[in-house]
């Protein structure tokens, strides 16, 4: 039986942020200066069924021209890129945030990354935020980020990290949630749990087939997933727990009080 989630590594582009339409419209551009050949919108989505830094190349056939119209992305990403949040994602993490380290593995720029945190004011609940431009490979971050027991700090919406000991984590207790297949065979290799979204790039049953535990339809089912369900016990077992409170200086007189005016009402 796998372990409670006590940290979430969140996808940024089409996981937190609506990118459907961000995200082509600057790489169009990039493909129109490079002549890349992907010249819609799907083939730029089909990309994601592998490292972007590797598919890129790949696709065009030239791996200095893949990497030039890689870097010239990126520039696009960091100067330009400020989609909006999925809607109810900001409460989602705000939520999780009190219970799971929570953490952003991207292959976008750093610099679009702490805009889009500052501007959607969650900056201060995620902890932990690994960039495409300062390591491409999610799967090196996924597990430098289970190697080192400092990452195990919960950052509950304050500049401060807790102070306290962490424990480390061990890898059913962190999650990778995502929209694309790419990241989720690449989270299955470091053995880590996984959710996909259906609001991304990619199909739920193309997650599901790549091993995806589950697809959120809506923001709210990954609180669901993520975190242990309420207490079950019955109303009835919960109040036998509860000790009668204390009697006070004014029951007697108010039992006197009840008394009188019952017999009133027989003898009326």
């Amino acid at each position: 039986m796998a372990r409670q989630i006590r940290a979430i590594l969140f996808d940024l582009d089409g996981t937190l942020v609506q990118t459907r339409d961000a995200s082509w419209a600057l790489f169009e551009r990039t493909n129109k200066k490079f002549a890349l050949g992907i010249d819609d919108r799907e083939q730029f989505f089909k990309l994601f069924r592998d490292n972007l830094f590797v598919a890129v190349p790949q696709a065009c056939g030239d791996q200095e021209r893949g990497v030039a119209a890689i870097d010239h992305f990126l520039e696009l990403l960091r100067k330009e890129y400020n989609p909006p949040l999925v809607p109810g994602i900001a409460d989602v993490v705000r939520t999780l945030a009190a219970r799971c380290v929570l953490g952003i593995v991207s292959s976008n720029a750093l610099e679009a990354i702490r805009r889009i945190a500052d501007d959607a004011r969650i900056a201060q609940c995620i902890a932990h935020v690994f960039a495409g431009d300062i390591e491409p490979d999610k799967r090196k971050s996924i597990r430098q980020f289970l190697a080192d027991p400092s990452y195990a700090t919960l950052r509950i919406g304050s500049p401060a990290y807790q102070e306290r000991t962490p424990k480390p984590f061990e890898p059913d207790e962190v999650a990778v949630v995502t929209d694309t297949v790419c990241d989720v065979r690449h989270a299955r290799e470091c053995g880590v749990r996984t959710l996909g979204v259906s609001w991304g790039m990619h199909k739920a049953s193309e997650l599901m087939e790549a091993g995806a535990e589950k697809v959120a339809v809506w923001p709210q089912e990954i609180i669901s997933w993520a975190l242990p369900p309420p207490q079950s016990d019955t109303v009835e077992e919960r109040a036998g727990d509860v000790e009668p409170p204390p009697q006070t200086d004014l029951e007697p007189v108010l039992e006197k009080s009840a008394v009188r005016r019952l017999k009133g009402l027989r003898a009326e």
